[in-house]
């Protein structure tokens, strides 16, 4: 078994230690993993001064996840097999910091809350340190008053991830965030992995929900993108089994992963995501190169 997306502390929604995934994926006897934090690689330079093989006897594939749009739609980018020390220095100059991002994200959000009628705490600004996403802040406020409830559907009433999948990343509702000015386009993050010497996959394309036949329409068209990720702990049968034939059909790569968070995911677990996933070694063996 494999696991090729995992975040650490070093994600702004991460929580673990590289000591303890390296300690987990052993007990789990990974083969393969990859640390894929959120538009950085600092994870690796962290690598460097661990004796890893003390704590994990698999194989380590450099890994970076880069927030992206593609279709108007926010989106995100795997990128594997890169020279990590040159990719930190692209994403400096193409990222701006995760505060910065959600203090506009956060302001916008709650513009589109009132314009909406969706109620919220007088003093929320206020009491945001911006140690999370708004998504999530925004979320748990809203909750606090029953007559908002209608104003959105029922999964994203119960799941912050859900509210931002369905209304804050999505342009066809009111909730909907701008986020053009505050990541790359899918050339320049796609261009980002390959000056660093790595090749680029699609994370989770149904986490997109309706709008994922256009992103997908998109990304097919699109130069230089490796592959798929075809294991993902939340597709259905028909959705894991569609994209693996469109892979297949279509000469792109697989690949796979768990999108583990530690415990700012409770639900999901490194390896086996929401304990469904059995990620197989065979797939990463045609384009993965390890470097610890």
């Amino acid at each position: 078994m494999i696991d090729l997306h995992i975040h650490s502390k070093y994600s702004f929604d991460g929580s673990d230690e590289l000591i303890k995934i390296l300690k987990k994926a052993e007990e789990l006897k990974l083969s393969y993993i990859s640390i894929t934090d959120h538009n950085n690689t600092d994870a690796y330079y962290e690598f460097e001064n661990l004796n890893i093989k003390d704590y994990y006897s698999g194989k380590i594939i450099p890994g970076i996840e880069i927030n992206s749009k593609a279709a108007g739609v926010p989106i995100e980018i795997l990128g594997y097999n890169f020279d990590y020390k040159k990719m930190n220095e692209n994403m400096k100059k193409i990222m701006i910091s995760p505060e910065e991002r959600t203090k506009v994200e956060f302001k916008r959000l709650i513009e589109n809350c009132k314009n909406y009628g969706i109620k919220l705490d007088d003093d929320i600004a206020e009491k945001f340190d911006y140690s999370e996403f708004a998504s999530g802040y925004v979320h748990r406020n809203m909750k606090k008053y029953e007559e908002n409830k209608g104003k959105i559907n029922d999964r994203s009433w119960e799941s912050s991830r859900d509210f931002y999948r369905d209304y804050m990343s999505n342009p066809d509702t009111p909730l909907f965030v701008k986020a053009d000015d505050l990541v790359p386009d899918l050339d320049t993050a796609i261009n980002s992995v390959l000056d660093a010497g790595g090749v680029v996959f699609i994370p989770h394309i149904y986490e997109y929900r309706d709008n994922t036949p256009r992103v997908l329409e998109c990304l097919l068209k699109t130069k230089n993108i490796t592959g798929f990720e075809c294991y993902y702990t939340t597709f259905t049968k028909e959705q894991h089994g569609y994209i693996l034939n469109l892979c297949k059909n279509n000469n792109y790569f697989i690949s796979g992963g768990s999108d583990y968070h530690g415990d700012r995911k409770p639900d999901t677990f490194l390896g086996i995501g929401h304990g469904n996933l059995e990620i197989p070694d065979e797939i990463v063996i045609p384009w993965g190169k390890e470097i610890f």
